[in-house]
């Protein structure tokens, strides 16, 4: 069961309608891409990057012969499972993996928190020959057990270990009873340390929890933003504070306090009380909302994050980079003083540290490397793109209203499905894809489909992969343009609401045929957010094209999200 514990809808928020908004115009007039498209060509790449796989014969006819069967086929790839899989690699690619060595370490250090007695352990290996099988059992006298842990192998009974459902792995009856028939009430380790690293890697099928554990800490930022994707919340959620994302690995591991103390992690304990609702061998990161943290931001401090960047002005230079899209550069003199002091005003280190500085003081409550587990330092009055704030809370906000972001997003999206960056001549072509993602809520999905149906993507004759003029990094501190009107002081259903959504809801949204009711406030009450959801991305009323910006479902729309605002929903 996959759970979301989610504040903004009581249902998930589709945003696929805005196909209609015609997404393969986006920028259009701004291509310089003329020639003619190759939908064969294009069918076989974009099936590959979204779903990894290649057309069949079938397929290359039913899906190649013209722009809308292609068109078609291309939602069909964002809807198929298999895009999780897709969209996991380009965030792990994005944001980065792995983590530092000496992590491995404190997990298996007994006295990380004064804890003699962990997990009980269990030593795994596979057999010699064809017909061997992967065993588990007792380590000797792991936790006063003091048990062999050899049985005959008529006894043995065939387990799944969690983190790997499809695997088989033959256990001792007592085993089985203590360790649970998933194998997640005891500590797991191959016996050949090589092979299991190569499980972090995903190279070996041997089994080794601490391994797992660590493959799951160090993909949560891209299982996070991945998520987030999937189901199609705007992309500006990837920063949203209290938000965070957990595989059955990571549902195991933070409800297991053997493994250490998990309170020096600074988890929010509304976390580990929802994580009951993970299945413990799901392989798929689930989105977790614990409430409005202010030192928490999204993948911004996800474990693997502020583990892999251990400080904080790595931290800020990453986020810079990654999602911003832009770099620091320094000037620095030839001889370097041994005690540089201010390098926020040394001339040769000025121009990045009066920048990366204060960025990375919006890190000031979290602890750096190992001491993260204590963190809860005083927060700092900072400052960036010339906004100000204190906690990671504001930076996120700062971020997510930034056009920058929009634009970085884009620019990486690009990269991903046409193997290079933009050229300087393309700058309208990006402004336009970036003014769309904007107005279709910064829907991931809906960027991608008009990435994939652009003439630059289908054209027979791509341009050179290698560019050696690309567009400057978008500019920072301006605000992405969105169509909203002023609201007024106090909007009042029964006048402003009421009967434009008879008009325009009801018909449909009578409670019937598997619709929610949308004929009474009490049920704007409920679903409001919700329905401005569709309204704002075009998937209602009936026969809207694309996101409204004028007339008056428009104005429904408005009216409506000012309502909801001043009601709180």
């Amino acid at each position: 069961m996959k759970t979301r514990h989610w504040p903004f809808a009581p249902l998930i928020v589709l945003f696929l309608a805005a196909a209609t908004f015609l997404a393969p115009n986006v920028g259009r007039e701004a291509s310089e891409t003329r020639a003619a498209a190759d939908y064969s060509r294009a069918l076989k790449r974009a099936q590959y990057l979204l779903n990894a796989s290649i057309p069949t014969d079938a397929e290359f006819s039913a899906d190649a012969g013209k722009e809308t069967d292609y068109e078609a086929a291309v939602r069909r790839f964002i809807d198929n499972p298999r895009f999780y899989d897709a969209v996991m690699r380009y965030h792990e690619r994005l944001l980065g993996v792995g983590l530092p060595a000496e992590y491995l370490e404190e997990l298996q250090r007994p006295d990380i928190d004064g804890k003699e007695l962990k997990l009980a352990r269990l030593r795994c290996t596979r057999g010699q020959g064809a017909a061997s099988r992967f065993t588990c059992a007792w380590e000797g006298g792991d936790a006063g057990r003091n048990r062999t842990g050899q049985c005959p192998k008529a006894m043995q009974e065939p387990v799944t270990p969690f983190w790997k459902p499809e695997a088989i792995v033959w256990v001792c009856p007592s085993v089985a009873r203590a360790c649970g028939s998933n194998l997640s009430k005891c500590f797991v380790e191959y016996s050949d340390e090589n092979e299991a690293k190569n499980t972090e890697l995903g190279t070996s099928e041997a089994f080794d929890s601490r391994y797992t554990i660590v493959k799951s800490l160090s993909r949560q930022a891209a299982g996070l933003a991945t998520a987030v994707v999937v189901d199609n919340w705007p992309y500006t959620k990837i920063l949203e504070p209290g938000l965070t994302a957990v595989d059955g690995a990571l549902a195991h591991f933070y409800g297991q306090k053997h493994h250490f103390d998990i309170d020096k992690l600074n988890v929010p304990a509304d976390l580990i009380r929802q994580l009951e609702d993970v299945n413990v061998d799901d392989t798929r990161f689930n989105l977790v909302y614990t409430g409005n943290h202010y030192e928490h931001a999204g993948i911004l401090t996800t474990f693997g994050w502020m583990r892999r960047y251990e400080k904080n002005r790595t931290r800020a230079n990453q986020l810079y980079e990654r999602l911003l899209c832009r770099r620091f550069t320094a000037d620095l003199p030839r001889v370097f003083p041994q005690d540089p002091g201010n390098l926020r005003t040394r001339e040769g280190c000025k121009g990045c540290h009066a920048t990366l500085d204060p960025l990375a003081d919006f890190y000031a409550v979290w602890g750096e490397g190992g001491a993260l587990y204590q963190g809860n330092a005083a927060a700092k009055k900072t400052t960036f793109a010339g906004k100000s704030g204190s906690t990671l809370a504001d930076l996120s906000s700062i971020i997510t209203n930034d056009e920058a972001f929009a634009t970085c997003t884009v620019q990486n999206a690009w990269e991903w499905m046409m193997g290079r960056k933009f050229y300087k001549e393309e700058e309208k072509l990006r402004d336009g894809l970036t003014a769309y993602f904007v107005k279709t809520r910064y829907s991931f999905r809906e960027l991608i489909y008009a990435l994939a149906t652009h003439p630059a993507f289908t054209s027979a004759a791509r341009a050179d992969a290698v560019v050696t003029d690309p567009l400057d990094p978008p500019p920072l501190g301006k605000v992405p343009e969105t169509t909203q009107k002023t609201c007024k002081p106090a909007v009042d259903f029964d006048t402003d609401i009421g009967p434009r959504a008879t008009r325009y809801c009801a018909g449909c949204h009578d409670g019937t045929d598997g619709r929610q009711s949308l004929e009474t406030e009490v049920d704007w009450r409920r679903l409001g957010k919700t329905a401005l959801g569709l309204l704002a991305s075009g998937s209602m009323p009936p026969g809207q094209s694309g996101p409204p910006t004028a007339g008056e479902v428009f104005e429904l729309k408005e009216d409506v999200r000012c309502w909801v605002e001043q009601q709180d929903l």
